[in-house]
């Protein structure tokens, strides 16, 4: 991490990152899905110590596995999510991120919504090579919940109580632009990182006072680039 610059005063910083949008911006760049380590590393990297960015604590936002039993409506066969290897795996990737230093999990609810035919064997039925779905056309269908509305929560409670100076907020999606400007109309500066999401840039970038660039994972031979900016700041 780069040294403190000793002329600028340390600003303290959350760092707060929408877990579903995180875990797979950097699996598209690890070409696998990210440790719980590899997680922080990249929280990290998003501080900007050459402003003064001090780390108050990293927020990770997600939903727990679904854990419930459903019967396939083609075999019919009961499938318990508990058993899946998906399963498994998440549950022990949330248990060892959340025990990291300075991480804060914030749980979602994931709810179950039913089953839906891929649109391959939509497709193949449209063309009528298909008359009925197989068992392999199907997969669980689930809906997020409380995710965007607990990382709102905590950017105001963090803004309103001038908790930390700065948020820097690790996300794509534009339900996060109210939770924005109240920030910025209490003082608080907010950063967005949104890992090259250019589809939801512009509206994310005309609320935040810096969209900053974060090269990871690092270059094994050169030092990871702290965030580059590329606006000023717009008035809330």
């Amino acid at each position: 991490m780069a040294p403190k610059s000793q002329n600028v005063s340390l600003k303290r910083t959350a760092v707060l990152l929408d877990g579903g949008f995180v875990t797979w911006k950097l699996r598209e760049r690890l070409k696998r899905f990210p440790t719980a380590d590899e997680v922080r590393e990249f929280a990290l990297v998003c501080l900007d110590h050459s402003k003064g960015e001090e780390l108050f604590r990293i927020y990770f936002y997600d939903c727990e596995p679904f854990n419930g039993k459903k019967i396939n409506p083609i075999t019919r066969d009961t499938i318990d999510f508990t058993a899946t290897p998906s399963y498994k795996f998440r549950k022990r990737f949330y248990e060892e991120l959340a025990c990291k230093d300075n991480i804060a999990f914030r749980k979602g609810e994931l709810k179950w919504a039913g089953w839906k035919i891929s649109d391959k064997a939509i497709e193949e039925m449209i063309k009528r090579t298909k008359t009925t779905p197989g068992s392999n056309d199907i997969f669980p269908d689930f809906i997020q919940k409380q995710v965007d509305m607990k990382i709102g929560l905590d950017v105001a409670w963090l803004s309103s109580k001038r908790i930390v100076d700065t948020i820097i907020l690790v996300s794509g999606d534009a339900d996060m632009i109210p939770a924005m400007k109240f920030a910025r109309r209490e003082g608080v500066r907010i950063v967005m990182v949104t890992l090259r999401n250019y589809s939801s840039k512009k509206d994310l970038q005309i609320h935040a006072d810096e969209f900053r660039d974060v090269e990871w994972p690092p270059k094994k031979l050169s030092k990871p680039k702290r965030g580059k900016s590329t606006k000023k700041s717009h008035p809330a």
